[in-house]
């Protein structure tokens, strides 16, 4: 006879594959195998007998989170037609001039205010005649 590798099976064999080996007790395997309990906590993590099964510093976090950030936006920006990606240029620069309007304004307010008052001070005087500009 063949057994399940292909060699040949002594005949005083086949009685300890039929019968499994028991001791005094009876019992036909000494150990059995214990299935770790599986819990899910309140925000998702699995849990192995109340111990966190992976547990992930908060840089590494931070490090995937930021990377798949970018690769989606690069992602983004690569695919579509041109209509697309003109449209995702124009938006992008105009972002990038409001962003310098608004820097220019917060780096130069005093004098730009200061020169405006004194415009339209003379302005004023140049309408009302209260100071002879010609003669």
């Amino acid at each position: 006879m063949i057994n399940i590798f292909n060699s040949p099976i002594d005949p005083s064999q086949l009685d300890e594959f039929a019968e499994g080996k028991q001791d005094e007790n009876g019992k036909v395997f000494d150990v059995k195998k214990r299935k770790p309990q599986v819990t899910y906590n309140s925000d998702g993590r699995r849990m192995l007998d109340g111990i966190v099964e992976k547990q992930h510093e908060s840089n590494a976090l931070w490090t995937t989170t930021i990377s798949r950030g970018v690769a989606n936006e690069w992602r983004e920006e690569a695919t579509g037609t041109r209509l697309q990606k003109t449209k995702r240029y124009i938006y992008q620069v105009s972002y990038d001039a409001q962003l310098l309007v608004r820097q220019t304004y917060r780096r130069h307010a005093t004098p730009i205010l200061i020169a405006t008052n004194v415009t339209l001070f003379l302005w004023f005087l140049y309408i009302f005649r209260l100071f002879p500009f010609n003669k």
